[in-house]
């Protein structure tokens, strides 16, 4: 009897102690890596640090220069460069090839509204530079436009119907997020654009009242809205990355950006679908869409002007096709001789 106890005893034990400590421990790390990704301050050891050419040089971030001699700067960019490249970096590699795709086309929208080309970062981080996208709080397209408060404060107010979304138009949503973005920064009576930015996705009410109770205080001086104090830190982490791909070693194979000739508004006189076009240019229908991202995907149809949108709705094909599509659109009856 002795012997069988002894033996059994060991085997007892690893039952009633060890396996759940297992279980603590399996809990303990996978709770970790939940609260990293929550909470990309709870990096306390940065695996990954900054280039160190960048603070002897500089940085600047929307023509506004960011502080990186002072440490409590440092460590925010570099928690967030920790969080970019450890828990987001197969989403941030989809980023950077989108960028290559869509970004000139976003940028010249920036350049011809005077707002710093710095700001193609802020959408990718919004919508991931989707057009789809929806965000929590109802924000839609490229810039996340969604609420009243977006419309009320546009100069450019966008158009809405079943089958068109300006705000899922890389051009137009563009646009329309300068408008708003010039506004508050009216509002501030400020150049720094990293307020600006706040009040874009925070609202200026919040960012105003910040700033008049530490008048004369920058970004990195202010206690912001939880939203903005993760927000500018993640941005300038994002270009750092971007410019500085080989230090990081984010490898990217190069892509050719959006080519398209740009057709106008078109006053058609029927709705015309995307898959007719896409014919008519010997391509498919999601090529075609994603030259025309505003057209709702579930109807798949450039619609006819109406009392919102008189002049009609713009249509992108590809290049070299643009006076092959304008003879058929005539000959088919969608546009008048």
């Amino acid at each position: 009897m002795s012997e069988y106890f002894y033996l059994k005893r060991p085997l007892s034990l690893t039952r009633k102690f060890l396996i759940p400590f297992l279980y603590i421990v399996s809990f303990s790390l996978l709770t970790s890596n939940l609260c990293s990704a929550a909470d990309p301050g709870a990096y306390s050891r940065a695996s990954y640090v900054l280039p160190p050419d960048l603070v002897k040089r500089g940085f600047s971030f929307a023509d506004v220069k960011i502080p990186l001699e002072r440490q409590d700067v440092v460590s925010r960019v570099s928690d967030q460069i920790n969080y970019l490249l450890m828990d987001r970096k197969a989403g941030m590699m989809e980023w950077f090839d989108r960028l290559a795709v869509y970004g000139p086309t976003i940028k010249k929208v920036l350049a011809d509204e005077k707002v710093p080309a710095d700001l193609i970062y802020l959408p990718t981080l919004l919508s991931d530079l989707m057009p789809n996208a929806r965000s929590r709080s109802g924000g839609i397209g490229w810039w996340a436009l969604g609420n009243a408060k977006d419309k009320k404060d546009s100069a450019v107010p966008w158009v809405q119907t079943n089958d068109w979304d300006d705000r899922r138009d890389p051009v137009l949503s563009t646009r329309i997020a300068c408008t708003l973005l010039q506004t508050y920064a009216r509002k501030n009576q400020s150049s720094d654009w990293l307020l600006t930015i706040c009040s874009f996705v925070d609202g200026s009410d919040k960012i105003e009242a910040v700033v008049a109770k530490s008048p004369g205080f920058g970004y990195w001086d202010l206690v912001m809205p939880h939203y903005s104090e993760i927000l500018i830190p993640r941005l300038v982490a994002l270009k750092i990355i971007s410019t500085h791909r080989e230090f990081y070693g984010v490898d990217v194979p190069p892509l050719p950006s959006l080519a398209y000739h740009f057709m106008d508004r078109l006053k058609l006189s029927k709705e015309l679908p995307l898959y007719v076009v896409a014919d008519w240019c010997g391509t498919n229908p999601r090529s075609i869409w994603e030259m025309n991202p505003g057209v709702d995907p579930s109807t798949g149809v450039l619609p006819k002007p109406d009392k919102r949108s008189p002049s009609g709705f713009p249509l992108r094909v590809p290049k070299g096709k643009e006076t092959k599509v304008r003879e058929l659109l005539v000959r088919e009856g969608y546009l008048a001789p």
